[in-house]
């Protein structure tokens, strides 16, 4: 029986005008002076005949949720499927650029910002229709590989103090999720690999956009395999490279180093699956006797393809508000502070991070005033046949991912963060501080620093199991 399973990819460049901001706060945060290597959107279609899924992976770091409903909202129209069935996914290359309304922008800067954003949404609606236009008939198969590119970054020092650094002996998440798509005669469509890992190879003192590490790794699995190679980020919020942030100018060595290291595993894995054969009993060779033979024969009897899809949208508690006061005393403060860099001429990230506290601050009182003590954290499911990509939007640890992927019912999962939008960080418990967290706490790490993401404060240490029970039940649901 023929396979009832269609696929179709397309790509489309996504690079910034020179000039427009990166998107960062501390660091990264500078205008892009050159392109180092292009940012791309890739789009994946699968159709079933009854279903129809499009997955996007995109060389950005966080698109704002207004732009990422839209997005999905346009694609679901233009390939016929509901919103639930559109995935879009950020590698989190922090060599890209920000979006109009991250930060207090300049009026030059808006524009430019403006001008991407609305190129960026024309290109990817493009490439979704292109991608819908090469639906053929596809097969697919998965593997697993491992690679030890990613350390964690949570360090502390001798005086017990937060870093933001490595820590070579802690265990993290080294798999490698790969998905193979081919055509009926075993050539690649599409290899889809997942892998958890802050793409900062190259530094923030490069001023470029890049597509890091991931993007390197693509390039060689497409010069090997052929195909489109899809990157999707995994659950790497707690995970750096272990080449650490880029600290030169010219990050080219690094990033080329690590996407190779990635790339030689997903190749491994990939070249492994055979799609258009499966093994035959073993016979001998005419008389030659005492040695058997593994003959490949052509597979004919194809399962009927399966896709679904699903998503929810959970309401997450945040740790308690301030008083009116206090919060209104905040906002004072911050814009008291962003007055006085601009005046005293302070480095350029100083004044970035005071803009940003800032909008924070605003969003405070806000909160306050309307007791506002949830936020909505999106949860999305994609099967594919025995196959589930659970996606979640925020930067998930590595030991959430694990957790998931060990109690899913699925044959093969794979976990995404940084899916339909980036909300927050959704550390666990156990990696809040001992004495709870603070408006008030200078932290290290940049998951415990909520306000730099808007929120008016932490998300409840509960919210984490919240989001892996329901995502189990999301992935039970489709399975």
């Amino acid at each position: 029986m023929p396979t009832e399973l269609y696929g179709g990819v397309a790509r489309t460049t996504i690079n910034p005008l020179l000039g427009t901001r990166k998107i960062g706060m501390r660091l990264f945060g500078d205008p892009v002076q050159a392109i180092e290597s292009d940012l791309t959107a890739t789009i994946l279609v699968v159709d079933d005949t009854t279903a129809r899924v499009a997955l996007v992976a995109c060389d950005l770091c966080a698109i704002p949720p207004p732009v990422i409903s839209e997005l999905r909202q346009r694609i679901s129209e233009d390939i016929d499927t509901p919103i639930s069935h559109v995935m879009i996914n950020e590698s989190h290359t922090h060599s890209s650029p920000a979006f109009p309304g991250y930060s207090l922008d300049i009026p030059e800067q808006l524009a430019l910002k403006k001008n991407y954003q609305d190129s960026f949404m024309h290109k990817v609606i493009e490439a979704a229709n292109e991608a819908f236009r090469k639906l053929n008939p596809v097969r697919i198969g998965t593997g697993w590989g491992n690679c030890e590119i990613g350390v964690y970054r949570r360090e502390k020092n001798s005086h017990g103090q937060e870093i933001l650094g490595a820590v070579p002996e802690a265990l993290i998440d080294p798999s490698v999720g790969v998905i193979r798509i081919d055509d009926l005669k075993g050539n690649p469509v599409s290899i889809l690999f997942s892998y958890g890992c802050h793409p900062v190879t190259t530094g923030p003192r490069s001023m470029v956009a890049s597509s890091d590490y991931p993007g390197a790794a693509r390039t060689i699995v497409e010069n090997a395999l052929g195909g489109t190679a899809i990157f999707l980020q995994a659950c790497g919020g707690n995970v750096n490279p272990k080449s650490g942030i880029g600290f030169e100018v010219d990050c080219r060595d690094a990033k080329n180093r690590m996407g190779a290291m990635l790339a030689g595993e997903v190749l491994k894995v990939a070249s492994d699956i055979r799609t258009h054969v499966q093994p035959a009993e073993r016979t001998t060779l005419g008389t030659v006797p005492n040695i058997l033979f593994t003959p490949l024969i052509p597979v004919k009897n194809d399962t009927p393809g399966t896709v679904k899809a699903t998503e929810e949208t959970v309401k997450l508690r945040m740790i308690q508000l301030p008083d009116m006061d206090t919060a209104e005393a905040i906002q004072r403060t911050w814009h008291q502070t962003l007055a006085d860099k601009r005046n005293s001429d302070a480095p350029e990230w100083e004044i970035q991070t005071a803009c940003r506290y800032c909008q924070w601050a605003e969003n405070l009182v806000e909160a306050v005033r309307k007791n506002d003590t949830t936020i909505d954290m999106g949860i999305q499911v994609i099967r594919i046949n025995d196959i589930a990509i659970a996606g979640i939007t925020a930067e998930v640890f590595f030991e959430t991912g694990l957790t998931i992927k060990s109690k899913s019912p699925a044959a093969h999962t794979q976990v995404l963060g940084y899916t339909n939008g980036l909300k927050c960080y959704l550390p666990r418990a156990e990696d809040f501080p001992e004495n709870g967290w603070s408006l008030d706490g200078n932290y290290a790490w940049p998951d415990l620093m909520f306000q730099a993401f808007g929120l008016p404060t932490a998300i409840h240490p509960e919210a984490e199991q919240v989001i892996v029970e329901r995502t189990l039940e999301l992935i039970k649901s489709q399975i």
